[in-house]
């Protein structure tokens, strides 16, 4: 699981990329990190899972960080 995060000046962006073998623990890092911020998200992809969320900084950011938080669980 990889997670990027690109920064323009008020807009975030965070993608997340994993493999097919871990749907189930790519939606659910997505769907903690919708609920927890007020962000967009689209997901694409088939064997390699693309999911990007975007807003602005503050809660593409603590969306990161939980996102990173589910990962570790």
């Amino acid at each position: 699981m990889k997670f990027e995060y690109k920064l323009s000046g008020v807009l975030a962006s965070l993608t997340i990329t994993s493999t097919v073998f871990e749907f189930r623990k790519h939606n659910r890092i997505v769907d903690s990190a919708l609920l927890s911020a007020d962000v967009r998200a689209k997901r694409t992809g088939f064997f390699l899972l693309y999911s990007v969320i975007s807003g602005r900084t503050p809660a593409v950011m603590r969306a990161y960080k939980v996102a990173q938080r589910e990962a570790a669980r």
